[in-house]
């Protein structure tokens, strides 16, 4: 996957992720681990080979590709809204993909699914899935009709 910290270039990584059993990569595992406060997580840089740990409060974004997510299943079906958007970040990077999401129908509104209490929004950009941590996030624009 690719790794994303404050301040840093983006640069590819390999997540440590304990007891994965047979199924292997779990996406859901690498969102609970970032939404848990404080934590830092073992990594092994897959250029230099260095291992080290990050502190999750500073991760910008972490890419992950569609292959790996969609060993799980598909996440098209799952979802009512598509939004296209465009995110502006902390330090100057921005990132362009799709959200989807499902909300009641008082909550469809995409300003009323970022703020759920969730640290990381999931975007969706082509071949890769984006976990934005909503702090790096200054601004986001919506940007075309929802599907």
């Amino acid at each position: 996957m690719e790794l994303a910290l404050a301040g840093r270039p983006p640069r590819r990584v390999e997540l440590f992720l304990a007891e994965q059993g047979p199924r292997g990569f779990v996406r859901q595992q690498v969102v609970d681990l970032l939404e848990q406060p404080d934590t830092f997580l073992p990594a092994c840089d897959v250029e230099t080979g260095e291992w080290e740990s990050f502190n999750s409060r500073v991760v910008l974004w972490i890419a992950m590709s569609r292959q790996s997510v969609e060993a799980e299943g598909s996440a098209d079906e799952l979802f009512e809204h598509r939004k296209f958007v465009r995110i502006a970040l902390a330090g100057g990077g921005s990132l362009e993909g799709e959200v989807l999401f499902s909300a009641p129908d008082g909550g469809a509104r995409l300003v009323d699914y970022l703020n759920r209490h969730e640290r990381f929004l999931r975007l969706w950009d082509g071949d890769r899935l984006y976990l934005v941590n909503k702090e790096s996030m200054l601004r986001i624009v919506e940007d075309g009709p929802e599907n």
